[in-house]
C-alpha cells in the first residue's frame, strides 16, 4: 500500500511524538504510526499540522472513514497523553538504562534483551527523556515475519488480528492465533517482561520463573542471576538459551538479596558504558 511512498522525513517523526508525548493521540498506545489527516494521495505531503500519532487499530479506523474531519482535528489538538498528563507516554523510566526480570534473569543495559541467532528479536532502549523504545520482530512457528516493530512504530504485518493494550507503563500484546505473546511491566524497577517467541520452529518461552524453548527448561544455569550488559540468546544448533555481552566486557552479578544484586548491577552496567565511552575517545 505505502511501497512507493517516501518515508516520514525523522525531523517529522519527532515532532510527532514529542506533540502526542509518545503515544496514539486517540487511546495513548505507545506502539504507532504516522497518520495522514490531509490523505497523502489526495496531497503528497509531510505536514506535521495535517499528521498525527495514532496506534495501528486507531490507523486503520481513521483511514477507513470512521472519524469525520473535525473528529481528527480534535483529536489532534487533545492528544490522550497531554490529556491524561503523561509527559514521557504509557512506558516511561526515571533511567538512562533498561534494568529488566525475564524468565527469573535480571538483565541491566539497553539494546536487544532477546537474540535468536544472532537477530534480535526484542530490543528495549530509553532515549533521553525516559521514553522507552522498542524494537519488536515477530514470527510464526512456520518463520514467516507477522509483525515489526522498530522504534515503537509498526512497519509492518495485518495489525487488526492483535490485541495491544497499555496503560501507565505496561505493555501486553496478544495473538492466540500465532501464539505470541509479549508482557511488559514498567511499573516498578526492574520492570519484568513475559515473552512468546517464534524462531527456527522453536518456541521461547519467557515466564515470571524459568525459561523454555518448545516446552522443555532451558537456560537454568542462568536463573537467579544478574547481569549488566548481556543479552539473551537463542542458539538453535544446541538448543539452549544462552548469555551474549553487548559490549566489549559484560559482568555476571551474585547476590543473594534482590535489591542489593540490581544496586550492583547497575553500578556495573555504569562502569562499563563509562569504560566503554573511554575507549571510544582515546581511538
Amino acid at each position: 500500500m505505502y511501497e512507493d511512498r517516501p518515508k516520514t522525513p525523522s525531523e517529522v517523526k519527532r515532532r510527532l511524538r514529542q506533540h502526542a508525548r509518545f503515544g496514539c493521540c486517540r487511546c495513548g498506545l505507545p506502539i504507532y504510526q504516522y497518520h495522514h489527516i490531509v490523505p497523502y494521495s489526495e496531497d503528497q505531503h509531510f505536514r506535521v499540522e495535517d499528521m498525527m500519532l495514532l496506534c495501528p487499530l486507531c490507523h486503520d479506523m481513521a483511514t477507513k472513514g470512521v472519524f469525520s474531519d473535525a473528529q481528527q482535528r480534535e483529536i489532534q489538538d487533545a492528544p490522550f497523553n497531554v490529556r491524561k498528563g503523561l509527559a514521557g507516554g504509557m512506558l516511561h523510566t526515571r533511567q538512562n538504562y533498561c534494568a529488566v526480570l525475564a524468565g527469573g534473569v535480571l538483565l541491566v543495559g539497553e539494546g536487544p534483551v532477546i537474540i535468536a541467532d544472532g537477530e534480535p528479536l526484542l530490543t528495549l532502549s530509553p532515549d533521553e527523556g525516559g521514553h522507552v523504545k522498542i524494537s519488536v520482530t515477530l514470527r510464526d512457528k512456520d518463520g514467516n515475519l507477522i509483525a515489526l516493530i522498530e522504534d515503537n512504530e509498526w512497519l509492518s504485518g495485518d495489525a487488526t488480528v492483535w490485541d495491544m493494550e497499555s496503560d501507565h507503563q505496561k505493555l501486553v500484546v496478544r495473538s492466540a492465533a500465532n501464539h505470541v505473546a509479549l508482557n511488559l511491566n514498567m511499573k516498578g524497577e526492574p520492570a519484568h517482561l513475559r515473552a512468546k517467541f517464534w524462531h527456527g520452529g522453536y518456541l521461547v518461552d519467557l515466564r515470571g520463573i524459568g525459561i523454555r524453548v518448545n516446552g522443555k527448561n532451558a537456560g537454568q544455569q542462568i536463573s537467579d542471576l544478574a547481569f549488566a550488559g548481556m543479552a539473551l540468546d537463542l542458539n538453535t544448533e544446541i538448543p539452549r538459551v544462552q548469555l551474549v555481552p553487548k559490549l566489549k566486557r559484560a559482568l555476571t552479578i551474585s547476590n543473594p538479596d534482590p535489591l542489593d544484586r540490581l544496586k550492583k548491577t547497575v553500578e556495573a552496567w555504569q562502569r562499563l558504558k563509562s569504560e566503554e565511552r573511554d575507549s571510544a575517545g582515546q581511538r
